[in-house]
This record gives C-alpha cells, sequence and structure tokens, in this order.
C-alpha cells in the first residue's frame, strides 16, 4: 500500500523528537533527501510518518514550531499519531481552513 498525506501536526523540532524518543524500537529519524522524518512502525506496516524539508526551516532554532506534514495509509494514521503523541493533529480539510492565517489567531476589538 502507498502512503498518502492526511493531516498535519503543529509542533517544534524537540516536542517531536522527545515525545518518539520513547517509541525507539518503533521509529526512525533519518536525514535522507534533506527531510526530517519520524516514522512509527508496527510489524503489520507503518501506523504514521511525521516529514518536514530541511529547507521549510527559517530558524535553526529548534524550538520554533511548524507545520509537519502526516502520512498514513488513511485517516486512521491521524488518532493514531495522537495517541502516541498527545498533540492535536489537523486534517487536512481543517489545515486548509487556517492556511494563511496565525494558528491561534488574535481578533483585535475596534476602539
Amino acid at each position: 500500500m502507498e502512503l498518502k498525506k492526511v493531516g498535519y501536526c503543529y509542533a517544534s523540532y524537540n516536542e517531536l523528537k522527545k515525545v518518539l524518543s520513547n517509541y525507539k524500537k518503533e521509529y526512525g529519524l533519518k536525514h535522507f533527501y534533506k527531510l526530517i522524518e519520524f516514522q512509527v512502525k508496527t510489524n503489520k506496516g507503518i501506523n504514521f510518518s511525521v516529514v518536514k524539508s530541511f529547507k521549510e526551516f527559517k530558524y535553526p532554532n529548534r524550538l520554533t514550531q511548524y507545520y509537519w506534514s502526516i502520512f498514513g495509509y488513511n485517516a486512521a494514521a491521524l488518532a493514531k499519531f495522537e495517541q502516541h503523541t498527545n498533540i492535536t493533529a489537523l486534517s487536512i480539510r481543517e489545515y486548509k481552513e487556517i492556511k494563511g492565517g496565525a494558528p491561534y489567531q488574535v481578533f483585535k476589538s475596534e476602539v
């Protein structure tokens, strides 16, 4: 089966590394083709894969939060991601709704 993009998460590199380090037997951190990839596997296949390109990192600070792409076989990968990491996952539709704005938009009141 082929992996496809099923959603996004908003997290920093350090958050993902800290949470997924508990699953050392199940995930791999790979630096192929200038990508950072966290992959949680089982004997039945890949639960989910979280990917970000190096060129999309704007600052060398690893605490800066970015939108990471989540890949899986189907939408169940988002639920598995939330179970493993305790980080809220966004579906592609939800991501498109907030794209262009801040993830937590502040609305200014008129004075």
